[in-house]
């Protein structure tokens, strides 16, 4: 595994777009929350913007932030990472230089498993400073009382990340690859739900696309206030529970890491 790992770091190291989006994710995670000071005073039911900061709120504010940096930056490396090699016929290289087609993908597999491992990491340390600094007479209780936020923030970073590899592995073309990862992220998956909702079946199983599946590990907070839920006849709970949405993640990025490897190993170098 270490050994694969390394081989993606040495050929990824020096890449600039690469870079450039590690650094920016690296300097917005623990930045953009503190825009949320501009806003003194919100309306009702909503309270006091200090709960952007202290224990035990910071976890899923700080980890809903997280997941569109997560889908913007890390889904994108994870996308660039095949589709580059594509691009420059350098897959080719690897596979004659000696890989077999299964240690080229677990490379890539392994890759994205570590980046979400550190990724996951610091955002259990911003949150943990954060949280100290703004919260009066925290103890270990209040800190880690999250309701799993942790492994639910790794979850999140491997289900954007391996629905890049498989964007990049099933469609190969940079920018149509690219284009659909955030298409697919941004519009058709909500449209798929809503759509299915409103001429289908109103049913929970709806909520269960890929992208809400992920999304509901670290939702907007807000929505958690009855009262900030839209006016919306559901025949069933508006988020996924944590634990659904969990299993759900699980699964999908199972399904998209097995498509991914079966796109790889059946089709021509």
């Amino acid at each position: 595994m270490m050994r694969l790992i390394k081989l993606e770091y040495t050929k990824f190291k020096n890449h600039s777009l690469m870079l450039i989006l590690s650094m920016l994710y690296v300097v917005f995670f623990p930045s953009i929350i503190f825009y949320g000071k501009e806003f003194n005073d919100l309306p009702d039911p909503l309270p006091g913007n200090i709960i952007f900061y202290k224990f035990p709120s910071v976890w899923d504010y700080q980890g809903y932030i997280g997941s569109w940096l997560v889908f913007f930056f890390l889904g994108l490396i994870a996308v660039f990472s095949v589709v580059n090699e594509v691009r420059y016929k350098t897959f080719r290289q690897n596979i004659i230089a000696g890989l077999t087609r299964k240690e080229y993908f677990l490379a890539k597999f392994y890759s994205i498993t570590a980046i979400s491992v550190l990724v996951t990491i610091y955002y259990a340390v911003v949150c943990l400073l954060i949280g100290m600094f703004h919260t009066k007479g925290w103890t270990i209780s209040d800190a880690f009382n999250n309701s799993w936020a942790i492994p639910r923030y790794f979850l999140i970073s491997m289900g954007y990340m391996t629905f890049g590899l498989f964007c990049g592995f099933l469609i190969r073309r940079s920018g149509l690859s690219i284009l659909f990862y955030l298409i697919y992220g941004l519009a058709i998956d909500v449209a798929i739900k809503w759509l299915a909702n409103s001429y289908v079946i109103s049913h929970g199983a709806v909520r269960f696309t890929p992208m809400n599946t992920m999304e509901d590990l670290m939702p907007l907070p807000f929505y958690r206030f009855v009262d900030l839920i839209p006016d919306i006849d559901f025949n069933f709970e508006f988020l996924l529970t944590y634990w659904e949405a969990s299993l759900g993640t699980i699964a999908w990025c199972a399904l998209f890491v097995y498509i991914a490897y079966r796109s790889f190993t059946t089709r021509d170098l």
